[in-house]
């Protein structure tokens, strides 16, 4: 289903493990390793004692040890692409300090200003990548559990589909823990509907999703909503989904939407969200529903984002 992923990296250890996953992501054909260098601030860069010539060489062996790495994983191989893109000021020169501006060359791939998810989004864009696959690591814990900044970035911005990787998966555990709830990622897959054209695209999306063995079918409810409709409706998609010997439940919940979702996924411990990006009041021009971004920013699972797809 998801034959070409990118995967940025910062080449932290959570950034490590999060790649080690995808050697067990079934239909992966290639993967584009991808880091980006925030090199719009000469002065910053100055200050901490980079030249540009080291951050990039810095940049160039880490990012090449990582793609071989990845390439030695599952029992085929991956096949892996690694890209370094570097952002530079939108000026004739760096100004004040004594790094010239970056120039130019061949292997060198310049940006032009911008932030680093707005490069990962222009990237996966470039690519035609059919899925962006990050962590979910952030610096504070408040509200509830945050994304970084980055990912956060490319969720509310992106347009290919994303795959945010966070819970025990990342965050260590027993030993071997790590490689069994990557395998079995798509083993229990909580989806999500509301019965809009976003939803109904994350439904067919989970049906082209291979190693999946039991999907658990949710709509919220507000108060004063029709249970039964609610229900009838999530029976018709069961059948859809049916076959290939998946369990299938259905679950209609009332309350706050993203609570709901985040409650039921934790209490049945699901293996991944699946949902669409956009909620039925949502135009093409709002990249992520107020409930996605939510369950994506809170939940203790992987969260897989399914966006619009053009016409």
């Amino acid at each position: 289903m998801f034959k070409k992923v990118l995967v940025p990296t910062d080449f932290s250890s959570y950034a490590h493990k999060m790649q080690e996953c995808l050697a067990d992501m079934p239909g992966i054909e290639e993967v584009v390793l991808l880091n980006i260098v925030d090199a719009s601030n000469p002065m910053d860069l100055e200050n901490k004692g980079w030249s540009y010539d080291s951050l990039i060489d810095e940049a160039q062996t880490r990012l090449a040890e990582q793609a071989d790495h990845l390439s030695h994983l599952g029992e085929k191989g991956l096949l892996v692409r690694s890209l370094l893109r570097i952002i530079v000021e939108p000026m004739s020169g760096a100004d004040g300090v004594d790094m010239k501006r970056l120039q130019p060359k061949p292997g060198l791939d310049l940006i032009e200003g911008g932030s680093v998810g707005e490069a990962i989004i222009k990237t996966a864009a470039e690519e035609k990548a059919s899925l962006i696959c990050m962590g979910a690591q952030g610096k504070g814990l408040v509200e509830g559990m945050l994304l970084g900044s980055v990912s956060t970035e490319v969720l509310r911005k992106g347009q290919t589909d994303m795959l945010i990787i966070r819970h025990k998966i990342l965050e260590g555990g027993k030993d071997g823990e790590h490689e069994r709830l990557c395998r079995d990622m798509f083993s229990k897959v909580m989806l999500t509907s509301d019965f809009s054209e976003a939803a109904e695209q994350a439904i067919s999306a989970a049906k082209d999703l291979p190693g999946v063995r039991e999907i658990l079918l949710v709509h919220v409810i507000a108060k004063d909503d029709d249970f039964n409709e609610a229900a009838k409706r999530l029976n018709l998609l069961r059948e859809e989904l049916a076959g290939q010997g998946r369990k299938i439940t259905v679950h209609v919940l009332e309350g706050h939407f993203a609570e709901e979702i985040l409650a039921l996924a934790k209490k049945q411990d699901v293996s991944l969200i699946m949902m669409g990006s956009q909620g039925k009041s949502w135009s093409r021009q709002i990249r992520i529903g107020s409930t996605t971004f939510d369950v994506a920013r809170r939940s203790e699972s992987p969260v897989m984002v399914i966006r619009p797809k053009k016409s």
